[in-house]
């Protein structure tokens, strides 16, 4: 059994915040590829992880969410693919203390599926799999396939990431709240989703953007009806506030780490933030779901 799966049967595993976040905290310019700082300002991304790992993180993401091959490719840096993926690895394990495990994070690639859109999942497997060689070429422990709004692209991830060899998938869907209940983007339901990521080989289902905290405690409870498998909840900081055409989040870390307590009830073994997070909220989150917690 993966060490992390192990450590779950123990205590609450901790996974980290934003990268996103933090990045446009410290400057990263609207459009510009956030994976291009592993290159240009390594000495920042490792000091974010740093910070995650004191607040009480087990886990950091490498910053690689829109590492693909065809999101780089949008922004002309599909030839630095691999070395972008080795040095975000590089950087975080410089920071990973024993016990500790850096997850190789695969975000969506901003296609379309046909007929709706131009890529076959055929490409996209291929894709994803380049990634996540890449980023065991760099030594990760585990791979993060998150907020995926297509379920069929997600599935195109885990294949990618088992060709590549990879022994811990964490599939990762996000789905919005509606009147009828929870849904993606493209009209899949939460059973459907788990159903087809089980039979597709994640050992950890999860979610995570979109939506906060307290939705995410609900949603947690329909996941876990749905599977017997560990659960990974990355909830936003509440709703987004858009003032301005500046968009911030302004839920406090004491209401997103309660919401972390009641999410950890509602059935999931793994705990992060998403957007508006940082490691103000991972220290309160992990500090809530202390055994030694009140």
């Amino acid at each position: 059994m993966h060490a992390i799966l192990e450590l779950a049967k123990k205590k609450t595993v901790i996974f980290d915040g934003a990268m996103g976040t933090m990045l446009m905290s410290a400057g990263l310019s609207q459009g510009k590829s956030p994976e291009l700082w592993n290159l240009e300002r390594p000495s920042l991304i490792e000091e974010i992880h740093r910070r995650y790992f004191e607040a009480g993180s087990d886990v950091v993401h490498t910053n690689t969410f829109g590492g693909n091959p065809l999101k780089l490719a949008s922004q002309g840096l599909a030839g630095q693919m691999e070395h972008i993926n080795v040095e975000a690895v590089r950087i975080a394990r410089k920071v990973c203390t024993t016990g500790k495990f850096v997850a190789g994070d695969i975000g969506p690639t901003g296609k379309l599926l046909s007929p709706v859109g131009d890529a076959t999942p055929e490409s996209m497997e291929e894709c994803f799999r380049n990634q996540a060689e890449a980023l065991h070429k760099g030594g990760v422990d585990l791979i993060s396939i998150e907020t995926m709004f297509s379920l069929q692209e997600a599935l195109a991830a885990i294949r990618g990431s088992r060709a590549a060899g990879t022994e811990l998938v964490i599939a990762s869907v996000t789905y919005n709240r509606t009147k009828k209940g929870f849904f993606t983007m493209m009209g899949e339901s939460v059973s459907q989703c788990v159903a087809a990521l089980e039979e597709a080989g994640a050992d950890v289902i999860g979610s995570n953007c979109t939506l906060g905290s307290k939705d995410m405690i609900d949603l947690t409870r329909e996941i876990r009806a749905a599977t017997e498998k560990p659960i990974l909840i990355q909830p936003n900081a509440g709703k987004p506030v858009t003032r301005k055409g500046v968009t911030t989040y302004e839920q406090s870390p004491t209401e997103f780490a309660q919401d972390g307590k009641n999410i950890k009830e509602a059935g999931a073994e793994m705990i992060g933030g998403c957007c508006g997070t940082n490691a103000d909220f991972i220290s309160e989150l992990a500090r809530a779901l202390s055994p030694l917690s009140p």
